[in-house]
């Protein structure tokens, strides 16, 4: 057997034990039903569905298919052992939400706007966690005061209250929490499933990190739509 091939069977065993392990109290089962227990379960799994279909695939035709000199007729090229490598890499060491820690700017519901759009200006964002009675309720966003302002013959932000502003909101609460012990593929998977739901064609504003993914806790990092698409670019995966 090539040196590709032994590779890659090592990380189609690793995988298939880590499924049987983790989703199948231990037990075997075929490979492509352990896949689909995990997808429902765990996003990195769902993130790769499609790849893991075809690995487990060319695993069938090395390990069943017909030989020449002794050899499987099917071989692994170089790019698929590196891209399944690449995957039980992830699967074992995933990438956790607190790489997008910082410090998280906020206001509360009952802030004037006009604190709000300094910090928009002073540090160019576009979404604000809004908190009420020491918990989230809200991320204020620039539709949301554009809105706001539509529906206005006068307006002073130094006299509007930011819980006005929410008030007249198209749409509130377009935000998710998340512990910061999840991977980021959760979180990406928690940004899909945004789109999909109800408003529809709506990605959530932002993901707000906090230790354990609950509302009365301090956050330790947000994460925007933007956040997403440069971590996805720069790995090439």
């Amino acid at each position: 057997m090539s040196q590709n091939a032994e590779r890659f069977l090592a990380c189609f065993n690793a995988i298939e034990r880590h499924l049987q392990k983790n989703f199948n109290n231990g037990n075997h089962g075929p490979f492509r039903m352990l896949l689909n227990t995990a997808a429902n379960k765990n996003a990195i799994y769902k993130r790769f569905l499609d790849d893991l279909y075809a690995i487990g695939d060319l695993r069938n035709a090395i390990v069943h298919s017909d030989r020449f000199d002794g050899r499987p007729i099917a071989e692994p090229v170089d790019e698929i052992v590196e891209k399944v490598e690449e995957i039980w890499n992830i699967i074992q060491h995933p990438d956790k939400v607190n790489i997008f820690e910082k410090k998280v700017l906020y206001c509360f519901v009952d802030d004037y706007l006009s604190k709000a759009l300094n910090i928009m200006l002073k540090h160019k964002i576009t979404f604000i966690p809004i908190l009420q009675n020491n918990l989230i309720i809200d991320v204020l966003n620039g539709n949301h005061i554009t809105y706001w302002l539509a529906n206005q013959t006068t307006v002073s932000t130094t006299e509007t209250t930011i819980r006005e502003v929410l008030l007249h909101a198209e749409y509130r609460g377009n935000f998710a929490l998340i512990s910061r012990k999840e991977s980021v593929y959760e979180a990406i998977e928690l940004f899909k499933k945004s789109y999909r739901e109800e408003p529809k064609n709506r990605y959530y504003d932002a993901i707000i990190i906090t230790n354990h993914g609950r509302k009365d806790e301090k956050m330790t990092g947000i994460i925007v739509l933007k956040d997403i698409v440069t971590y996805l670019a720069d790995k090439e995966i």
